[in-house]
């Protein structure tokens, strides 16, 4: 404690100076990392001791009252453990003060570093259109040119001091037969684990196009790198390498990462010349179209990190690493636009191609297909590209540069993201569903039922999607020196805030709210999405509960998306207190209806006295249940119409539920015959009928009824049970076609019902009541 306490004086005292530069602020990181690693574990050290002596403390009891007596050992154990868990306790909160001073310390390391960030990246410069600019750049290449010929001499002259000319010429034959054979290796792995094309000239599976995708990806983006690495590893093992030529080969091997990641993705994805295994829906045109573009933007931005490394090492001036930043950006702007309007003059002739022949390529009639889903990306690709430009001739060039590298590492890294993603769903939809043989044997040999199997498969799949998707987001926007506090604390300085009681809501604020808000809400209903088509249908659970817990999930998320966003403006629930105080009196009145039924939608889908997919009757409307949302149900009359229904209707009023525990029904089929038919006969020819129909249940059995002596004749009653009460009418209808056929054949005659007689006949031919009967006679 008392060497961290030391260690943390020095960096505070080390951050005190003004004029800090990022390499300093990292060298103080780094001093502060084992410090804060070593007070945390004296932490873990000793908070067990202090819980240990006041449970042993706590087992020795109170200490008695005055006058008492007790064992000398237990009062002697007593003040030792008092004493012992006084001295832990107080160590523990030393320790916890300079935890906390070397927390506050690494936030201020943070804030200097993004307020160095934010400088450098909002400094304005002359713009792109200001002659000066490029007159300076040109005097500045020819003073560069000089120190390069200095730089190469005094390199040369600190080699030949520790190897001789030929000891020289040995080590430089070295690296280059090392980088000829790394790359005659790679080449050679490559002709060697390359997959032909299918003799059918039909395309690869997905989840085929997946592996030879990443196969691909794999083995462009290491050859180049490891033989750069590998032959400067080898001259570096002789010394001849001063540091400032050091900081130089280093920026040279990240100009090589650039390049051969960036290549290896775009020639991965696009697959061009190989539609076989083209995993995005494109055709072959735009494919080359697009990988020869984003190839160039690629090399632009490796030349331009080269550059920025050599300029650096020779202290170049300040106009020409300016330069160099400006005409990558509008290089990697021109690459950009130009790729775009090659694509819509392609996409033009494959339309009219189309409509020309009246039959395209599989590739074309997929690239048509996708215009309308692709036309918001080109939307927004157009709007950076003007933002390039924009910033270029304003001055802001290293705002601009920053942009377009960052355009280019986002680029590569979706398109590896992309491939990844493909690669998780083919591998789980096609490897591990539930009805392939693969999935079967692995279900054996686990214990596990497929369809178990394919459920774990999509919570895995679902996990990895959302690592993914993490570590692509740190490389998009933490990568290159910057991270996603530092640009968000650069837009939050160029704008204004505005303080209300103890929240300052800013300009920044509200705009990163709110898209905050949507992007949370995108995530929610795409989260929903998935719960509901991917992982709920392969849970065994019934369909009406299954879109409960969605229905659920998708509130939930957004009452998440709504507190994010009201946290990141500054407020709180204390902070709407008084709103929601004052919006109380409106719930009283006027919103009364409102709460009735969002509270009623909520109780329906947690106690789910009614579901998806019932036959419900409710205030004479009678059909199924569509949807139930938040405020209302939805239900399909058997007219396909559609009928809105509160759900406090539900809640509180009486509604008949067909389908509620099970699908049976009831249907009753009542005749009349005439009183010379013999009863037997007619119960066995509706017990026929009724057991002779498909969707009449044996269990409980049908039951026969002789309900009445009627003028009319014999009443009877077939009473049964169908399986599905949605087609009880259809079921009662083929009950009577089978009984009026039946009784036909055998001779049974129908008489009308007494109460169809009377409606039938004219008022003054109804016959008078029969007088009651004496009781004498």
């Amino acid at each position: 404690m008392d060497a961290a306490r030391v260690a943390l004086e020095g960096i505070d005292a080390a951050l005190a100076v003004e004029g800090l530069r990022p390499g300093d602020l990292d060298e103080l990181r780094q001093r502060l990392d084992p410090t804060r690693r070593d007070l945390l574990q004296v932490t873990e050290q000793v908070a067990p001791r202090v819980i240990d002596a006041q449970s042993r403390l706590s087992g020795l009891g109170a200490k008695p009252a005055d006058g008492a007596t007790e064992d000398p050992t237990l009062t002697a154990d007593r003040e030792r453990l008092t004493k012992l868990a006084a001295e832990y306790e107080g160590v523990l909160k030393q320790n916890r003060a300079l935890l906390l001073r070397a927390e506050q310390i690494s936030d201020r390391i943070s804030a200097r570093r993004r307020a160095l960030f934010t400088g450098q990246l909002f400094e304005r410069s002359d713009s792109i259109l200001d002659p000066d600019l490029w007159k300076n750049a040109v005097t500045a290449v020819s003073t560069e040119t000089r120190a390069i010929s200095f730089f190469l001499s005094d390199w040369s002259g600190f080699a030949l001091r520790r190897q001789g000319p030929w000891a020289m010429l040995g080590i430089l034959f070295g690296a280059a037969a090392i980088v000829v054979a790394v790359v005659a290796g790679g080449r050679f792995l490559r002709r060697r684990l390359r997959t032909p094309p299918p003799a059918n000239g039909e395309s690869f599976g997905r989840l085929r196009s997946a592996r030879e995708a990443l196969k691909v990806a794999f083995l462009n983006a290491l050859v180049a790198p490891a033989a750069a690495m590998a032959a400067l590893a080898f001259i570096g093992g002789f010394e001849v390498v001063p540091p400032r030529a050091q900081e130089l080969l280093h920026g040279l091997v990240v100009a090589i990462f650039i390049k051969a990641i960036g290549n290896a993705m775009g020639r991965a994805m696009l697959a061009p010349g190989e539609p076989w295994r083209r995993l995005p829906p494109v055709s072959d045109r735009e494919a080359v179209i697009a990988y020869r573009y984003f190839s160039f933007a690629v090399w632009t931005l490796a030349i331009a990190a080269f550059l920025n490394a050599l300029h650096k090492v020779l202290f170049a001036p300040l106009g020409l690493t300016v330069i160099t930043s400006a005409v990558m950006a509008l290089l990697i702007a021109g690459f950009i636009a130009r790729f775009l309007v090659n694509l819509a003059g392609t996409e033009e002739q494959a339309e009219g191609e189309a409509k020309a022949d009246g039959k395209a390529t599989e590739g074309d009639a997929a690239a048509v297909g996708g215009l309308e889903g692709r036309a918001w990306l080109r939307f927004v690709v157009w709007i950076a590209v003007t933002l390039l430009i924009v910033a270029l001739v304003t001055g802001y060039i290293s705002f601009a540069a920053f942009v377009a590298a960052r355009m280019v590492v986002a680029a590569a890294v979706l398109g590896g993201l992309y491939l990844l993603y493909a690669l998780i769903d083919a591998f789980f939809a096609e490897g591990l569903s539930a009805d392939t043989h693969r999935a079967r044997a692995l279900s054996k040999t686990l214990g596990l039922k497929p369809t178990s199997l394919e459920l774990i498969g999509v919570v895995v799949s679902g996990l990895l999607k959302v690592l993914l998707f993490v570590v692509a987001a740190f490389l998009i926007v933490g990568s290159w020196g910057a991270s996603t506090a530092d640009v968000m604390d650069t837009v939050e300085r160029a704008s204004f805030g505005v303080r209300i009681g103890t929240a300052t809501i800013t300009l920044w604020s509200v705009f990163y709210a709110v898209a905050l808000l949507l992007v949370s809400l995108v995530l929610a209903r795409a989260f929903q999405r998935w719960i509901s088509t991917s992982l709920l249908p392969r849970s065994g659970l019934e369909p009406s509960l299954q879109s409960s817990i969605a229905t659920i999930v998708g509130y939930v998320g957004t009452i998440i998306a709504i507190m994010i966003s009201m946290s990141e403006v500054g407020l709180n629930l204390e902070n709407i207190a008084l709103v929601a105080g004052a919006l109380s009196v409106g719930i009283g009145f006027g919103l009364q209806s409102i709460v009735s039924n969002f509270v009623s939608g909520l109780i329906l889908l947690a106690e789910r006295p009614i579901r998806v997919g019932d036959t419900i009757n409710v205030k004479g409307e009678e059909g199924y249940v569509r949807r139930i949302s938040v405020r209302s149900t939805e239900i399909e009359t058997f007219e396909r119409a559609t009928v809105i229904v509160p759900n406090s209707d539900l809640i509180t009023g009486m509604v008949k539920n067909w389908t509620h525990s099970n699908t049976t029904g009831r249907i009753i089929v009542s005749v009349t015959v005439s009183y010379d038919s013999d009863p037997e006969d007619v119960r066995d020819i509706l017990v026929s009928c009724a057991c002779d129909h498909p969707q009449v249940l044996q269990t409980p059995p049908p039951r026969v009824f002789l309900t009445k002596f009627a003028d009319a004749g014999l009443m009877f009653e077939l009473r049964c049970v169908v399986a599905n009460v949605d087609y009880a009418l259809t079921v009662k209808s083929d009950l009577h076609f089978q009984v009026l056929a039946r009784f036909r054949k055998s001779g049974i005659g129908l008489t009308a019902q007494p109460w169809a007689a009377l409606a039938r006949a004219p008022h003054d031919m109804v016959p008078p009541p029969p007088a009651p009967p004496d009781p004498l006679q």
